[in-house]
């Protein structure tokens, strides 16, 4: 059994990503007998993905968690809500021509925010990703096993900032420590892969 974790590489003024550096530490990591199957995803319309739908196709996911990073958090956002809508070279567009207004995340994200809590990191529950790359990995994905008919939960996580992000006037004070938010990132993945068996009826040893 697989779990997909994606991230975003580095991008304009961020010259590093802690929601790729993240998934590229959980590559090849074991929850509850998991594996964990990660990617750092390009920051260009379509070619994120594109990048992922051939992992889904090839590992079949008990879900698939996206990561990017948000530069105003202050905790770990849930996103529950994902809009058919990029803003591209200042114009208006919908991701998919004719498809829903929306889709909410299918990840047990009640769940996953109670396990960071818990653990000590800050998380909530948030109802937009925004029109970025964020919502549009988000919203794409969603769409994608909606239309393939696969029963595979997803959803995304928003990462806040690091303290070196701050520190070069890059973001407002709020940040977060890389090795504290990879805390959070896994209790949430333990909580989707609890869940995950649960559904699959696969004892959790």
């Amino acid at each position: 059994m697989k779990i997909l974790v994606t991230g975003f590489e580095p991008w304009n003024k961020w010259d590093r990503n802690p929601s790729g550096e993240i998934a590229e530490a959980l590559a090849g990591e074991r929850m509850d007998g998991v594996e964990v199957v990660s990617t750092v995803l390009p920051v260009v319309h379509g070619e994120d993905i594109a990048q992922v739908v051939p992992l889904i196709q090839t590992h079949q996911p008990i879900a698939v968690v996206s990561l990017g990073l948000h530069g105003r958090a202050s905790r770990i956002h849930v996103e529950r809500v994902a809009i058919n809508f990029k803003v591209v070279d200042g114009e208006d567009l919908p991701i998919v021509a004719d498809g829903p207004a929306a889709y909410f995340a299918t990840l047990p994200t009640r769940e996953m925010r109670d396990a960071m809590n818990g653990v000590g990191v800050p998380a909530q529950l948030t109802y937009s990703a925004g029109t970025f790359l964020c919502n549009h990995v988000m919203y794409s994905v969603l769409h994608y096993l909606a239309e393939q008919g696969l029963d595979i939960p997803a959803g995304f996580l928003h990462l806040p900032p690091l303290p070196e992000h701050v520190a070069a006037g890059l973001c407002g004070g709020a940040s977060m420590a890389l090795a504290y938010t990879k805390k959070g990132v896994v209790a949430g993945l333990e909580a989707v892969v609890k869940n995950g068996k649960e559904r699959f009826g696969v004892e959790i040893v």
